[in-house]
């Protein structure tokens, strides 16, 4: 079909009024198989765009049709980062270009906004997004493995037919100056977060954090992805009953049958600095990556698999550190107990 702009494509902003878009986009590139239900729903969708937890951008042909779609998504209209995510191409439109078209015009509206970046879960079924975001200035802070259901299906994209899980690479993407921060890293991960902040053009001062927890009780919140079947637990606030806390929370998550479970620290915490590396050897949570800004500062991720096997022979890497960080991830797996299969 050529290139979109000697085809007259328009990017416009998505308005609450036309929610229904949304939803066809999604089934003309995957069918009843998206992982997100809600996206299936015209009033969330609405909702969604009416209070700006979702911002959207779409391209549409000259005959009006609606042939791509991106968006931010974010917790509150507040927030200083958001998710881009919701990519969408009609599979007779793939290969104009329209993906990156679009994210651009997103980021064009973050900087407008002063909003600092975007992340995002680009799929590593296959290297198309991942070359797409690479292109824009995007880059990898990590890998979440068995991240999307297997029942979901890419409409004319030639990728490997697999009854497994599938895996994501996170990307960042700076929008508006972004502030020098303190991070602190736990010591047994200290050497590749560094790298991160390198690779992602982060300013960070690296500290090594406090030396005790003592007598304080830790706090979680558990966020449960049926659509997905699987869920975060986000540490609020650790204390000397981390380990505890923890443990039971993921055995309580195993045994109501989810596949894959991740757990968020606050970087920006000096009690991060000093976490006990039994959480990977002793818990089987393994490194998954960072989400630059994520809340006053950067979130790091871990991941646990719960039957749920993945194969890195089926992940595409887009780049060299791409690569050479998903195996450091797959390293770390291998060493962690009861954490899936390679």
């Amino acid at each position: 079909m050529g290139d979109p702009v000697k085809a007259s494509i328009t990017i416009e902003r998505l308005e609450p009024t036309r929610a229904n878009v949304l939803i066809e986009a999604i089934y003309s590139s995957y069918g009843d198989s998206y992982d997100h239900a809600w996206v299936y729903d015209i009033e969330a969708v609405a909702a969604r765009l009416e209070n700006q937890t979702m911002v959207s951008f779409v391209a549409c042909a000259p005959d009006g049709q609606v042939v791509g779609h991106t968006g931010l998504l974010r917790d509150s209209n507040k927030d200083p980062v958001g998710e881009s995510g919701l990519a969408v191409v009609h599979p007779d439109w793939r290969g104009n270009n329209l993906f990156p078209t679009l994210k651009a015009r997103l980021a064009q509206w973050c900087k407008e906004e002063g909003v600092l970046g975007m992340y995002s879960e680009a799929t590593a079924a296959h290297p198309y997004s991942q070359v797409a975001n690479i292109h824009l200035g995007a880059t990898e802070t990590g890998f979440l493995l068995g991240y999307i259901p297997a029942e979901v299906s890419y409409k004319k994209i030639d990728t490997k037919k697999t009854s497994q899980r599938l895996s994501v690479a996170l990307f960042w993407l700076a929008t508006s100056e972004l502030p020098t921060r303190t991070s602190y890293p736990p010591t047994w991960h200290r050497d590749v977060i560094e790298k991160l902040y390198e690779h992602n053009d982060l300013t960070r001062s690296i500290s090594p954090g406090i030396e005790s927890i003592k007598g304080i009780t830790s706090l979680l919140a558990t966020e449960r992805a049926d659509d997905h079947n699987d869920a975060f637990i986000t540490v609020l606030r650790q204390g000397s009953d981390l380990m505890n806390a923890i443990g039971h929370e993921t055995v309580t998550l195993k045994s109501e049958g989810y596949n894959a479970i991740y757990l968020d620290f606050e970087l920006s915490d000096p009690a991060t600095g000093v976490l006990p590396i039994e959480i990977h050897d002793e818990l089987g949570f393994f490194f998954g990556g960072i989400i630059p800004e994520a809340k006053d500062g950067d979130i790091l991720r871990f991941q646990h698999l719960h039957q749920a096997n993945v194969d890195i022979q089926d992940i595409s890497t887009a780049s060299d550190f791409g690569q050479e960080l998903l195996e450091y991830v797959f390293e770390r797996k291998r060493l962690a107990p009861n954490s899936g299969q390679d």
